[in-house]
Order: structure tokens, then C-alpha cells, then sequence
């Protein structure tokens, strides 16, 4: 039996990749789990450059920290971390969005580097 937060954790990863395969030039695909080679949780490729994204589904994330384990990770400057922040509201079992549904981060290199092109 898979854990509840495994299981959580490779629904998200999937809703990435299906939402961003529906994107013209985009290619990505959930990584196998590495172990200590794991470089993330999805690779992009957008026209002829790769991407490591890094997914969390939870209530509580340290984005900073977490972006920075993100990048070690993959060592690579084209690293983005997507959390989709849930919190349990009142009687409801589900946990479920908080505002915004979803929040991508990425370091400014990245978003400089992107600009720019």
C-alpha cells in the first residue's frame, strides 16, 4: 500500500506534466525516483533547453529552503520549485487550495535568464 502523501505527491507531479505537455514546444515527463541521484520530480524541455521542476503539496513549505535543496539537487540553475499550499477548512476531511492554487518560484538568475531571451 502507498503512503497518502506519496501517493499525493505523484498526483500533483502528474497534473504538472499533463498541464504542461498541453503547451505548444513543451516536453516533460515525471523523473523515476532517483534516490541519491534524484535531480527533481519532472523534467521540461521547452525548444532545446531542460528544466527541473520540483513539486510540494502541503500546508507548510519553506520556499527558500526549499528552492535552494531544490537547485543543490539538480545542480543546475534551471531549477523551479511548484507548491500548491492546501490547508483543512472547517469541517471538511480534505485538505484543499489556499489562496492562489498553486505558486512557482525559481532563483533570479533563472527569471533574468528568461527575460532575456
Amino acid at each position: 500500500m502507498v503512503n497518502k502523501a506519496k501517493k499525493q505527491g505523484t498526483n500533483y507531479e502528474t497534473n504538472i506534466v499533463n498541464r504542461l505537455n498541453k503547451q505548444d514546444n513543451f516536453k516533460s515527463q515525471r523523473f523515476a525516483e532517483g534516490g541519491s541521484n534524484d535531480l527533481g520530480d519532472v523534467q521540461l524541455f521547452v525548444k532545446n533547453e531542460e528544466y527541473f521542476i520540483e513539486a510540494k503539496s502541503r500546508q507548510n513549505l519553506n520556499l527558500h529552503q526549499s528552492l535552494g535543496k531544490a537547485i543543490d539537487k539538480s545542480g543546475n540553475v534551471n531549477t523551479i520549485l511548484f507548491w500548491k499550499k492546501l490547508k483543512r477548512k472547517a469541517s471538511n476531511k480534505r485538505r484543499t487550495n489556499d489562496g492562489m492554487p498553486e505558486v512557482v518560484t525559481m532563483s533570479y538568475e533563472l527569471f533574468v535568464k528568461l527575460l532575456n531571451k
